[in-house]
């Protein structure tokens, strides 16, 4: 009997000390945007590489990421957010059904890419009328594809913006007829640039052509759009320990690495920028809040 409770309790102390903490990542928009299949490989990276930790995908969008934000906000000990920088934007529109962006810290940028902006009905600015009523389509209010509406409005005031619940049902309406112009991603647009009704990208947010798509900043939207490109990172809590803090944020990075991670950059031209220096991140993650910030005042939500 004596023999038979040793052995329950050994094999008891055994599993315990093999046991992984589970850590949960937190997505705040749909499981088919095309940056998820990064994240997928960067989990599976993180679960080989290290046999402290089990990273976990999960998903729970709505509010501009904001239910994502206030969840991981409320669990700071085995959760971080991954999110857009509609982290930045959503609470400058909706403070009181946000999340408070004073109560994250930057783990890492992942990587960043542009906004797109296309259209079926028009191949390019110049036959795009402006003294014409028309509507653009956009993932949401007070999101980045809303302020890059935004200043497309600026230029054509007659412009309706259109809230979906993500980029791919904007473009799906603008293929169907229902919207003149679509905010989106490089990739998603390109893949109808050869089919029926073809896809027309018109410009895209930051300072590099890419594919032979010009930025908006030199098409007369703003020289600020040459800093607004959509920026995919990792939160967490700033009440998250500082030791898992520098754990998961070591982790996240070697993954980053991985072959598998960077493939799925491709299709949306999403430059890498998870090898930023532990210093250079809090002052990143403050010029995000400024940019943002700036970007969004004078924008109406109607």
């Amino acid at each position: 009997m004596i023999k038979s409770l040793m052995a329950i309790l050994l094999a008891f102390i055994i599993t315990s000390a093999n046991a992984k903490e589970t850590v949960t990542i937190e997505y705040g928009f749909g499981p088919g945007d095309t940056i998820v299949t990064s994240i997928r490989a960067l989990v599976d990276e993180a679960n080989r590489i290290q046999d402290k930790y089990t990273f976990l995908f999960d998903i729970k969008p709505g509010a501009g990421s904001s239910i994502a934000a206030n969840y991981v906000a409320r669990n700071p000990k085995d959760t971080i957010l991954f999110i857009s920088s509609a982290f930045f934007v959503r609470p400058n529109f909706f403070p009181e059904s946000s999340h408070n962006i004073s109560d994250f810290r930057e783990i890492m940028p992942l990587c960043q890419t542009p906004m797109s902006v296309a259209s079926v009905r028009y191949k390019s600015w110049r036959e795009v009328p402006a003294d014409t009523a028309l509507n653009i389509g956009t993932s949401g209010l007070g999101v980045v594809s809303h302020m890059t509406a935004a200043k497309i409005v600026d230029k054509y005031p007659k412009t309706a913006v259109i809230p979906f619940k993500s980029t791919t049902e904007a473009l799906l309406a603008t293929i169907g007829g229902q919207l003149d112009i679509t905010v989106g991603f490089i990739g998603e647009q390109e893949l109808w640039s050869d089919k029926e009704p073809r896809v027309h990208i018109l410009g895209i947010t930051g300072s590099r052509t890419i594919n032979g798509h010009a930025p908006l900043s030199e098409q007369g939207f703003g020289k600020i759009l040459s800093e607004a490109n959509q920026v995919h990172q990792f939160m967490v809590s700033v009440d998250t320990p500082e030791e898992k803090f520098r754990e998961w944020r070591s982790i996240m990075i070697r993954a980053a690495r991985a072959d598998a991670v960077r493939e799925g950059y491709k299709i949306d031209y999403c430059k890498p920028e998870s090898e930023m220096s532990d210093s250079e991140i809090q002052p990143f993650f403050e010029r995000q809040r400024a940019l943002w910030k700036t970007l969004s005042t004078g924008v109406k939500i109607n």
